[in-house]
């Protein structure tokens, strides 16, 4: 009995941590943004927390991240586009490896743990 319970807090344990990997702060790589990923109410969201580009400062550009084991899927904002875009998410070694999904075409970028 106490090895079924101590296998059953461990799977819990390691669910947790999975889940909650992707938190933390993120260099997007372009115009010197920072991005931080928080978990709120159990949603994950990502906001900018510093930019060359003042006006986005605070606002959010990641929503609805669904925990789907190995990755997450949720949305992107591209505020060079003004609209909001379907995006896969997973981290390695500290960086974040998002896929955009733009109708047919993907396009995969990198941010490093900032």
């Amino acid at each position: 009995m106490k090895k079924v319970f101590v296998a059953l807090a461990l799977l819990i344990s390691l669910s947790a941590f999975s889940q909650n990997e992707i938190v933390g702060t993120w260099n997007t790589g372009k115009e010197n943004s920072i991005v931080e990923i928080y978990e709120d109410s159990g949603e994950l969201f990502g906001k900018i927390i510093s930019s060359d580009r003042a006006e986005v400062v605070g606002k959010i550009n990641l929503r609805n991240l669904d925990n789907k084991g190995d990755h997450w899927e949720g949305e992107l904002f591209v505020f060079k586009r003004r609209s909001w875009y379907d995006v896969s998410i997973h981290e390695e070694n500290d960086t974040l490896y998002l896929v955009i999904s733009v109708g047919f075409f993907e396009k995969e970028v990198q941010w490093p743990r900032g």
